[in-house]
């Protein structure tokens, strides 16, 4: 316990893990987490301003994409280009955190589009295993593939919830977007300071652990002030088809 906090003060901007093993109830809960991921799990604290310094806590798609900027007084992570999307189609542009895996969690972060739309990654297994919340100027109803939650299970992208919901960012300015993940209970709720309450909501069961990232399908925008609690870092991401979450993970349909 000491020794990890005196790590966490001295990387001051770096995730802050303290906290102890949260109980083997997780696998009577069908989580898909192993025995060894169990004994990891930790809580942790995550801020990042995006400043030159801290961009080395990310791992890049490929590094000159992207860049530190500041805009009176506060820093920011700029996308200087986009990505073609990957085939099967889904996104390939997004900045992934170093070395940190969750799998419930709450993440608020300051958005600004420059094109139509932004991504938020979560549960990121690997490039072909995740799920992200695309958020846009457009309705679900007018743009099948924007605005909403998706998920990438080997196959081409797939809208899971959102259709009906207005745009998470209707203009060009800086919104406030938020993602509260419940790996116990299914919950994806994605929020945008347009409304109070959850522009989307749906209960998935697909991926319970993996790496948070920012980006865009395929176009560019900012990011700044992001902000990440978890109470179970340190999981183990796994693909639905793997011997321990087979017979837990159920399929969605649509």
């Amino acid at each position: 316990m000491k020794s990890i906090e005196r790590v966490a003060h001295h990387r001051r901007r770096a995730p802050v893990l303290f906290g102890a093993l949260l109980g083997a109830g997780l696998v009577a809960f069908g989580l898909g987490y192993s025995s060894s991921a169990l004994a990891a799990l930790q809580k942790l604290s995550f801020q990042c301003n995006f400043s030159p310094k801290e961009l080395s806590e990310w791992i890049f798609p490929h590094g000159e994409d992207w860049a530190s900027k500041t805009e009176g007084g506060q820093t920011y992570l700029h996308m200087l280009r986009p990505l073609d999307p990957g085939v099967p189609r889904r996104p390939l542009q997004f900045a992934r955190i170093k070395n940190v895996n969750v799998g419930s969690f709450d993440l608020s972060i300051k958005v600004r589009r420059e094109g139509s739309s932004m991504i938020i990654v979560f549960n990121y297994v690997d490039t072909l295993h995740f799920y992200y919340t695309h958020i846009s100027r457009d309705r679900g109803t007018a743009q099948p593939v924007h605005n909403g939650i998706f998920l990438v299970d080997g196959a081409p992208r797939r809208r899971i919830a959102g259709t009906e919901a207005q745009p998470a960012l209707p203009d060009m300015k800086w919104h406030t977007i938020r993602v509260v993940r419940n790996v116990k209970s299914g919950l994806i709720q994605v929020y945008s300071d347009v409304q109070q309450t959850p522009l989307f909501s749906v209960i998935d069961h697909h991926f319970t652990c993996g790496q948070i990232g920012l980006g865009s399908f395929d176009e560019t925008g900012d990011f700044t002030d992001l902000k990440i609690k978890s109470s179970d870092a340190g999981c183990t991401p796994q693909a639905p088809n793997s011997p321990q979450t087979l017979l837990q993970q159920p399929e969605i349909q649509g």
